[in-house]
């Protein structure tokens, strides 16, 4: 009989796979063709994307709890606090984009297929895994504030890079059409919907776990 982590292995392996393919070839779309100087430029707008971030870190604890869940990273990436953390980006992207950017384009070919990967794709794969097989734990609620962190970091290098190079990654974002105090107030939003959406997957695995013991409770005659 096949045991549960080698079914969670079967199942993260080809998820990490679909993540990393998404990833990668959204970097050649963004990069094919041009010259070193010009490639190190987009590489730079690569990594100033919140989208990409997300879906890299999707990657990183998808692989990591398939190949070697017992490692550093393994548990690192088993903790209910980096399991949540990591189910608020990855849900804040598919549902920003879908919500407010997606009908600002239409992709065709292959940037369709990135598109689809990024912004639908890996964030359903990964809410899947996280309600399919949750941690062991649950995320501690004095705990929510740390799933801000990285939305912090990411707002504050996107205004840093936007003055010094003019590219915003978003519009919402951008400093230059709506200015600092209108983007302010957008960061504060986002932050407590970040926050918000954190106590929301933190209040899940708490059911999800007093279900569990129920439904292990020997039942009284």
């Amino acid at each position: 009989m096949t045991n549960k982590p080698d079914l969670a292995r079967a199942w993260r392996l080809p998820a990490a796979a679909f993540v990393w393919f998404g990833v990668g070839l959204q970097y050649w779309l963004m990069v094919r063709g041009e010259g070193p100087a010009e490639a190190a430029a987009s590489t730079v707008k690569f990594f100033s994307y919140f989208t990409v971030l997300s879906n890299i870190v999707v990657g990183l604890v998808l692989a990591a709890l398939a190949i070697a869940p017992g490692s550093r990273p393994g548990r690192w990436a088993g903790r209910a606090g980096t399991r949540v953390a990591v189910g608020v980006y990855i849900a804040v992207t598919g549902s920003i984009y879908h919500w407010l950017l997606a009908g600002l384009w239409d992709p065709k070919g292959w940037q369709w297929v990135a598109d689809a990967l990024l912004h639908t794709v890996t964030p359903l794969l990964y809410l899947a895994d996280l309600l399919a097989l949750p941690p062991r734990e649950a995320a501690r609620w004095s705990q929510a504030w740390k799933a801000l962190v990285f939305p912090a970091a990411f707002g504050a290098w996107t205004l840093l890079h936007g003055a010094l190079s003019g590219f915003y990654p978003y519009p919402f974002l951008d400093v230059a059409k709506r200015g600092y105090p209108a983007v302010f107030v957008t960061m504060l939003a986002m932050t407590a919907g970040f926050y918000l959406l954190t106590l929301l997957l933190t209040g899940l695995q708490h059911l999800q776990r007093r279900l569990a013991r129920r439904g292990r409770a020997p039942i009284s005659a």
